[in-house]
């Protein structure tokens, strides 16, 4: 979520001078000091107009980002906001433990290249070779920070090291953990070589690992 943090710093400067620019201007009003003209006045709050649009501009900008090299199927959204989140969770977890396979439950968005990137890297030929017998996927889509987030609590799944970010179980239900440390939020510099180990080292050895740490 490198794009989150990059205009996040940029919002709040943009807020903090609309602000300053009013609270200095009303002061004045209020005071009863023409200290500027009629003019220069209106030349002010257009200028408080135009920075709010421009804020609204990053706003959008900022979840609409999809990346320079991102390439993906438009058809292929793994994430549906309509979904109810508590019964497609349930249903994975009981189908998983059935069917005797792990359970990855992933929260994320359309929006976020990280989780599309992931889900990309999931779909390819050597993960999915590996996966197809071994894993159950369920998406959780968060709008934009904004929904199913008591889903998350729920499950101990926490959101504020950005997205995507999942929860494990092994065959028997049993909780093997989370990526709640970022682990998988940088997806977009992961290589699909990279989740493949992650997932092995998931089902050899109950261990989830940043896919590029060294062990």
């Amino acid at each position: 979520m490198n794009t989150f943090a990059k205009y996040h710093a940029g919002l709040y400067f943009i807020a903090g001078l609309i602000a300053a620019t009013i609270i200095f201007l009303t002061a004045f009003r209020v005071s009863g000091l023409a200290v500027i003209s009629q003019h220069d006045l209106a030349e002010q709050l257009q200028l408080i107009t135009d920075l709010q649009a421009e804020n609204y501009e990053l706003t959008e900008d900022l979840f609409s980002f999809r990346g320079p090299d991102a390439v993906f199927d438009i058809a292929d959204l793994p994430y549906q906001a309509a979904a109810d989140a508590r019964a497609i969770v349930s249903a994975g977890r009981q189908e998983a433990f059935e069917d005797g396979k792990f359970l990855m439950i992933t929260f994320g968005a359309n929006w976020c290249l990280d989780c599309r990137t992931l889900h990309s890297h999931l779909q390819s030929n050597d993960v999915k070779e590996y996966t197809d017998d071994l894993f159950q996927f369920v998406y959780v889509d968060v709008g934009i920070f904004d929904s199913n987030g008591d889903v998350a609590v729920d499950l101990g799944v926490d959101l504020t090291r950005g997205i995507p970010v999942a929860i494990f179980f092994d065959p028997e239900g049993r909780e093997i953990g989370t990526t709640n440390d970022g682990q998988l939020a940088p997806a977009r510099y992961y290589s699909s070589k990279q989740i493949l180990k992650f997932v092995k080292d998931i089902v050899e050895k109950s261990l989830i690992a940043a896919p590029d740490s060294i062990r």
